[in-house]
């Protein structure tokens, strides 16, 4: 999912020109916002915005250590070990055997 660097972002509205889908980025006190729900991840942003504040997930700090961005891992994971099958080598959860 894209992401705007509001710091680097100069209001000029390429990136909603350039959106195919309409109300996917919208201005919002003089700066893009990229709505989540409706951003279909095509890139077109990318391409026009003059300053570069449109940046991809993997750059985004406010999900590191997120797993983001890395193959095979969830977004919004974290670290931990989660409901996994446990120690125990047999089925179900935990160290319980798979009977709660």
């Amino acid at each position: 999912m894209p992401w705007v660097r509001e710091d680097k972002c100069i209001g000029c509205g390429n990136c909603v020109k350039a959106c195919p889908v309409p109300g996917a980025i919208t201005m919002n006190n003089g700066k893009a916002k990229i709505s989540n729900n409706l951003c279909t991840r095509c890139g077109k942003c990318f391409d026009v915005c003059p300053t570069q504040a449109i940046r991809s997930n993997s750059e985004n700090p406010a999900l590191r250590g997120m797993n983001a961005g890395r193959p095979g891992r969830g977004m919004g994971r974290g670290p931990g070990r989660g409901m996994g099958r446990g120690m125990g080598g047999g089925s179900g959860r935990g160290m319980g055997g798979g009977r709660w």
